[in-house]
């Protein structure tokens, strides 16, 4: 009888700890696209922050003056460049009221005004908002595709604040 007992007693205290060992915790969110592409995008490059700094509002003395470039990349991955031999990048976005070729400033409180974003080419072509990039070349394997982002004065007297924005980018194949 002895025995039945601690078989059962055991039996509850096992059930009670796989019960437990199920208990959540938390979550883990799993993202990701199957696609048909020439390359994918790097996961590095899908999700990035340019870091602007901090610019002085006396650099833009007159419309249409540009702060330094900071740069930024693209990483496309696993290239199999026999189909499509070329890529171009649109980044898409909020444009700005004065001149839709920039990305807006985000509309908060204590943000700056006169200024939106310009995105170029490594070569410094202006790449406006909803246009796509010139073709880059593909190759088998990694390429990088690189961009600059600069503030631009809309109006010659720019008014201090936070200047942040955010744009979406699409990648062409041809």
């Amino acid at each position: 009888m002895a025995f039945r007992n601690t078989l059962a007693g055991l039996a509850l205290v096992v059930s009670g700890m796989s019960s437990f060992a199920m208990a959540a915790d938390g979550t883990v969110q799993f993202n990701g696209e199957i696609v048909d592409t020439p390359c994918v995008v790097s996961t590095e490059s899908a999700n990035q922050t340019v870091n602007m700094g901090k610019v002085k509002a006396s650099t833009f003395v007159a419309a249409k003056d540009v702060s330094a470039d900071q740069g930024f990349n693209i990483k496309l991955e696993e290239c199999d460049a026999s189909a499509k031999k070329n890529a171009n990048v649109t980044f898409s976005g909020t444009q700005d009221g004065a001149d839709n070729t920039l990305l807006a400033i985000d509309s908060v409180a204590g943000a700056a005004t006169g200024v939106g974003i310009e995105i170029v080419s490594n070569a410094g072509t202006v790449i406006p908002m909803g246009t796509a990039s010139a073709d880059t070349l593909l190759v088998n394997g990694e390429n990088t595709l690189a961009f600059k982002a600069r503030y631009k004065s809309t109006v010659t007297t720019v008014t201090p604040g936070l200047a942040n924005s955010h744009a979406d980018f699409q990648v062409s194949y041809k």
